[in-house]
């Protein structure tokens, strides 16, 4: 066993903490080095990388994968954050594969995520956006109660950009949350005791699968679609499904989650009315990264790291939170959308869905603010899910 320092502590230990509070695991994480070994909540030890570079350096590593089969026997349908998707799927799954099938994958995913094609959606995203806070303003006037805007808009907001892009003919939050309500069932293989309808989520990616194939729809989908075509030759309905439902998961949880601390941040006055809102977004994206750490890579072989010996199968993590609020170059890159060849491809949307949410509350809502003292919000997360506000009320037309 190699002789990298050993940490007593959970990595995922988050209780529940103010704006401007951090777990303290992030810092004894540091206190420990660059490269420290943890215990792994499902058992077994974690190496956790708390420094930018060597986090960079492990990041573009083609030795550090993704593979959840070499993840502990243990782990399997346990350990939070494993993604494992039946072998069937997984060439189709973005986040659990590597090398060549990664890069046969993005090539199909990038043409919809091109900067271009998200810029020219800009006015549908604002609409959505303006229809969203015109709707839980008028209902907050009525009621003479704040807006609720963690579940009402942040959440929701993502879902709706992301389903409207893709062509899931969803038509409000209601129905967008049900059927992502109904996509969790799916996956977890309880759909027979779903609460809603799983039925009438088939239809609606029916809908959307069936307009890319016929091609009468300009969709990211159908993008999906033809670059899946060139690339595997052909791509089965339930292969695109299963892609856009990847998509519908990414496109909005960990989205919603920023998206609810950038609105607190917002609301609080904390960004000034000619100051540069892709700036504070950028600032933002440091302070409040949606997830704690990058998901689980395993070292596919034997790898000296940080002058430690990880042995084949090591478990290993970034620590994105404490590399983002402890960078020594003021310059460098902050880690929130990770590095490397898995990159988040969604960055720009996630980017623009930010920049028109500060634009629409300035234009439409310019007087709005927190119906609460900022310092009294709270926010937690359970293992390394996404961080979340556990309200935001707010007045978006004060009286």
């Amino acid at each position: 066993m190699s002789a990298e320092p050993v940490v007593e502590v959970n990595p995922f230990e988050c209780p529940m903490q103010s704006m401007r509070e951090k777990p303290q695991v992030h810092d004894e994480l540091r206190a420990g080095g660059p490269l420290v070994r943890a215990q792994a909540p499902a058992g077994g030890p974690v190496w956790v990388v708390t420094d930018f570079t060597l986090a960079k350096s492990v990041l573009a590593d083609p030795r550090f994968v993704k593979d959840p089969g070499l993840a502990p026997e243990a782990w399997h349908g346990i350990e939070d954050g494993l993604d494992n998707p039946e072998p069937e799927y997984r060439p189709y799954t973005l986040i659990a594969v590597d090398g060549e099938d990664h890069r046969r994958l993005r090539r199909v995913h990038a043409p919809a995520f091109n900067p271009r094609r998200l810029a020219a959606s800009t006015d549908r995203v604002t609409t959505i956006a303006r229809n969203l806070f015109t709707d839980l303003a008028d209902a907050s006037d009525a009621s003479g109660q704040p807006a609720e805007l963690i579940d009402g808009f942040a959440y929701n907001f993502p879902l709706l950009v992301i389903s409207d892009l893709l062509g899931v003919p969803v038509t409000d939050p209601i129905m967008a949350r049900k059927a992502v309500s109904a996509m969790k069932q799916l996956a977890l293989g309880t759909a027979s005791d779903a609460e809603y309808d799983t039925s009438s989520l088939e239809e609606l990616l029916s809908q959307a699968v069936g307009s890319a194939m016929e091609g009468t729809a300009d969709t990211m989908t159908r993008v999906l679609y033809e670059r899946g075509l060139a690339e595997f030759g052909e791509l089965p309905p339930d292969k695109l499904v299963y892609m856009i439902m990847g998509l519908i998961f990414a496109g909005h949880d960990t989205t919603g989650s920023f998206l609810g601390f950038l609105l607190a941040e917002t609301l609080a006055g904390h960004l000034a009315k000619d100051a540069d809102a892709g700036e504070f977004v950028e600032e933002m994206l440091r302070e409040h990264p949606p997830v704690p750490y990058t998901l689980w890579r395993f070292a596919a072989q034997e790898v000296v790291l940080g002058g430690a010996v990880l042995p084949p199968g090591a478990p290993v993590l970034i620590d994105i939170e404490g590399i983002n609020a402890h960078r020594e170059d003021p310059a460098s890159r902050r880690l929130t959308f990770g590095d490397g060849a898995h990159y988040c491809i969604g960055e720009q949307l996630a980017q623009l869905e930010s920049r028109v949410m500060i634009q629409v509350l300035r234009d439409d809502f310019p007087h709005a603010r927190l119906a609460v003292p900022f310092d009294d919000l709270r926010w937690g997360r359970k293992g390394s899910q996404t961080a979340r506000l556990t309200e935001l009320p707010a007045w978006l037309r004060p009286r």
